[in-house]
């Protein structure tokens, strides 16, 4: 994965946490924004876990 994909992707799951956190302080509704807040923790350990596993190839090699 190219450095700008993931920063793009660590980028747009901050502005969903983001945007779900706010969801469940407007309409008070946690589990309505629940969604929004996993989606953004995967999309961003789908970018460290990737990042791992490069480091970790390029050290045995």
């Amino acid at each position: 994965m190219k450095d700008q994909t993931g920063y793009l992707l660590i980028g747009i799951g901050i502005a969903s946490i983001l945007v779900g956190i706010y969801g469940a302080f407007r309409s008070g509704e946690l589990i309505d924004s629940l969604s929004g807040v996993v989606i953004g923790v995967a999309l961003i350990g789908t970018v460290i876990i990737e990042r791992n596993k490069k480091d970790k190839s390029n050290k045995t090699n």
